[in-house]
């Protein structure tokens, strides 16, 4: 249909899976979710593998060795605007909303990597175009074997450096325990649920009850047990659930402008002192505030 109307047919299919992937899941149980999700996840991955090997067979190395100066320049313009739009609108967010840290900045341009979707929409240029759909072709095919083969190399070398990643097996095991905590806390609230709908027995929930709150117990204690003998990931944690806190607070500033009942103005000089202290948590190495403003 999209097609028809002369739009983006692939477009439409994404704004069509955005839909299904937001919306279907709801009511769902958890198993039909997990089940949708895994089915997918395997279909994605048929789907991406189909699509190079298509490319494969459309386009000959020799072709792409002979395109090579229109394949730099297609690289070239895609780092550039993909520099150009990132730093762009992150100093308009910075400017209007939350700032976005500049570190990440640049791994949001490094990380640009093309893949299916680019080469699906090489793919289906139209016969009519001559030999230009051919160069095209080659072109995007180029740049989506740059971007596999020297960005995506090199983004997790680029994060290390930019200390946004911690190798440390002790910061591992604390992320592995915090999540397992939170998933189980997630079942007992479940839990809870299929107890009010009926459709679980109060002998059963007992016994389910219970073997969560021991596993929960278990593993809160090995939790404390890492920060006790680990303080800097408190202090990781800390910073990390300050961060989440400013960026509440600057969320539900951003609900009173909009619903008009603090006044730009306020909005704007509070806002400003919320990004201050984002700011320095970002800068400190321990992730603790110094003496700024307070809320």
């Amino acid at each position: 249909m999209a097609e028809r109307l002369h739009v983006s047919g692939v477009l439409a299919v994404v704004a069509a899976g955005l839909v299904c992937g937001n919306v279907g899941p709801r009511g769902m149980s958890p198993t039909t979710r997990i089940v949708l999700f895994n089915f997918w996840e395997y279909a994605a991955f048929l789907a991406n593998s189909l699509v190079f090997l298509l490319i494969g067979l459309e386009v000959s190395i020799p072709a792409l060795v002979a395109a090579w100066p229109s394949v730099l320049a297609a690289i070239a313009a895609v780092l550039v605007s993909r520099a150009a739009v990132v730093y762009g609108l992150g100093w308009l967010a910075g400017r209007l909303f939350e700032p976005v840290p500049l570190r990440l900045q640049h791994v949001l341009v490094w990380g640009g990597l093309r893949g299916a979707i680019s080469l699906a929409l090489a793919l289906s240029l139209p016969v009519e175009l001559g030999p230009d759909r051919e160069l095209i072709r080659v072109m995007a095919f180029g740049v989506v074997l740059f971007t596999l083969l020297v960005q995506g190399t090199t983004v997790r070398p680029l994060v290390a450096r930019l200390g946004l990643i911690a190798h440390e097996p002790r910061r591992a095991a604390y992320e592995a325990t915090h999540a397992r905590l939170a998933a189980l806390r997630a079942a007992e609230r479940h839990l809870e649920t299929m107890q009010r709908r009926g459709s679980l027995s109060t002998p059963a929930r007992e016994i389910l009850g219970t073997e969560l709150r021991e596993r929960i117990a278990a593993l809160g204690a090995q939790e404390r047990e890492l920060v006790a003998t680990h303080p800097m990931l408190e202090a990781e944690s800390l910073a990390s659930a300050r961060r989440e806190l400013l960026r509440a607070e600057r969320s539900a500033l951003v609900e009173l402008s909009r619903d008009g009942i603090v006044s730009d103005a306020v909005v704007e000089e509070l806002a400003a002192e919320v990004d201050a202290e984002l700011r320095e948590l970002d800068e400190r190495p321990d992730g603790n505030l110094g003496s700024g403003p307070t809320h």
